[in-house]
């Protein structure tokens, strides 16, 4: 972890010095959420929907010198928290709907392209890690040999995960900052329940959470998008 002050040092310093553009801020937004449940062995399929969520975060977005190209790069980092879950419905049991809400700090790293002179377009695709803060659900089903349920379990199923991020959107430089408009998904790599081997029918051998959503942004930048010479 002490690699990324010194990282984020020096994009500071090379883009105070003109070299390169460097922006730093706050974004916000909604978005929702689910995840996939499946054993690949045996008859497991959870009927999961959708789940509402919260996202916020610090962002850094550092671009080097434009090139006389009509698409240009950079990279964006930083650290989100991010409410993630999943809504299981029961169909013909008469049971209530289970609701549970993740919440994770994740941090993304992402290339991104962009076009646009005064106005900015991009596209961004990279990876995040995250780590589970905590989490609340409902309480479980009364009966569970009716139906295939499974569930986040503290004492047994990670909190650390990786997967992979998407976004696109536009953002404009005004003279009290730049405001930027977001949209993205994420989709984990990791399974979040720890089933054990194909042996256990108990559990789900895949299970990945996936977000898409929305988010504004306000940024302060630091140095000038020149031409390379």
């Amino acid at each position: 972890m002490r690699v990324l002050p010194l990282f984020f040092f020096l994009l500071m310093t090379s883009a105070a010095l003109g070299q390169t553009k460097t922006y730093v801020g706050l974004k916000a937004g909604g978005h929702i959420n689910s995840a996939y449940m499946i054993h690949t062995v045996f008859n497991f399929r959870a009927n999961n929907t959708f789940k509402s969520g919260l996202n916020s975060g610090l962002v850094i977005k550092h671009f080097p010198k434009k090139r006389n190209t009509f698409f240009n790069t950079g990279i964006q980092g930083g650290i989100n928290y991010i409410q993630r879950g999943w809504v299981q419905t029961f169909k013909g049991t008469g049971l209530p709907n289970y609701s549970i809400t993740m919440n994770y700090l994740e941090f993304p790293i992402e290339g991104i392209g962009y076009f646009g002179n005064k106005t900015k377009y991009f596209i961004g695709g990279g990876f995040y890690a995250e780590y589970l803060l905590n989490s609340t659900k409902d309480e479980d089903p009364a009966n569970l040999s009716l139906i295939d349920f499974a569930t986040y379990e503290e004492n047994r199923d990670r909190r650390g995960g990786y997967g992979a991020r998407f976004s696109g959107g536009i953002w404009q430089d005004f003279q009290f900052g730049t405001l930027q408009l977001e949209g993205f998904f994420t989709y984990s790599f990791s399974n979040f329940i720890d089933a054990g081997d194909l042996t256990n029918d108990q559990l789900p051998d895949i299970s990945n959470l996936w977000s898409l959503g929305v988010s504004v942004g306000y940024y302060v930048s630091f140095g000038k998008l020149e031409m390379v010479k």
